[in-house]
């Protein structure tokens, strides 16, 4: 039998295959945060997980050993899409091919997910993560980072232009939507640590689009907003002197409005 401690180790070593890792640590900080996180049962199914979204039926092939049927494994991925540990459920059903699911990122990911969860006690161990080796692999350059930065247009002379890929007014204009805001988990992490942001009072600025705003809605974490209030809290942020920061892609799904000290 495989010893629960084990499981967590599998699920570690799983997590830091993705794109952005979850690197192990001298401390075992990480193991204690996927506790945390996941029961045993879940820690053990998403071993089984890929990155992308794949089918339940495929997922079952899979776990079958664990003598678990279709209908206990969708419960089971269901349930661990509403904590915030995996993508996939209802919103990732693929023209009436039934549910898909797959393993988040950590971060950005399932950190950002446990918004409206989050504990001092998951604070401070996320921090100490952070400043232990997860901040090394945020920042790797031997691969592409999630997200990038863009000028701030107002300061761009006549002769310069911004391409359309970087300019957040069109960004915004040519997403179909749907568009929901919630509030900056750095700076919720940092007001819980006692040490609030000396930057901005802004909070609200979180910006999620399309398939990222079907899921921060469906996790309830976010509110939906249409196009004109996003570019205002967007202004305003940059007005405040944050930094926007969509994802590193040509149709992003969040933007980030990040500040010098979160």
């Amino acid at each position: 039998m495989i010893e629960e401690k084990d499981i967590y180790r599998q699920l570690q070593q799983r997590l830091d295959d993705l794109p952005v890792g979850f690197p192990s640590t001298q401390t075992g900080i990480e193991i204690d945060l996927l506790k945390v996180l996941f029961s045993p049962e879940e820690a053990k199914i998403a071993t089984k997980l890929g990155f992308l979204p794949e089918p339940l039926k495929k997922i079952h092939r899979r776990v079958k050993k664990m003598g678990m049927s279709l209908n206990e494994l969708e419960s089971f991925l269901d349930n661990m899409v509403q904590k915030g540990l995996i993508l996939g459920g209802d919103i990732y059903k693929n023209r009436g091919k039934g549910k898909f699911f797959g393993n988040a990122l950590y971060s950005v990911g399932i950190y950002d997910y446990q918004l409206g969860r989050l504990t001092k006690e998951f604070a401070e161990a996320n921090y100490k993560y952070l400043n232990e080796d997860l901040l090394y692999e945020l920042n790797r350059k031997d691969i592409p980072s999630q997200i990038r930065t863009i000028p701030v247009e107002k300061s761009i002379t006549p002769e310069h232009y911004v391409s359309s890929y970087d300019d957040i007014k069109k960004i915004i204009e040519n997403s179909d939507g749907p568009f929901a805001v919630a509030d900056c988990i750095c700076r919720k992490t940092m007001n819980l640590l006692g040490n609030p942001c000396k930057t901005t009072n802004l909070l609200e600025t979180c910006i999620s689009m399309e398939e990222g705003a079907l899921h921060a809605l469906y996790l309830g974490y976010a509110r939906e907003i249409d196009k004109q209030e996003v570019l205002e809290i967007l202004n305003k942020a940059q007005d405040e002197g944050l930094i926007l920061q969509p994802t590193n892609s040509q149709r992003p799904i969040f933007v980030c409005a990040c500040c010098g000290d979160c």
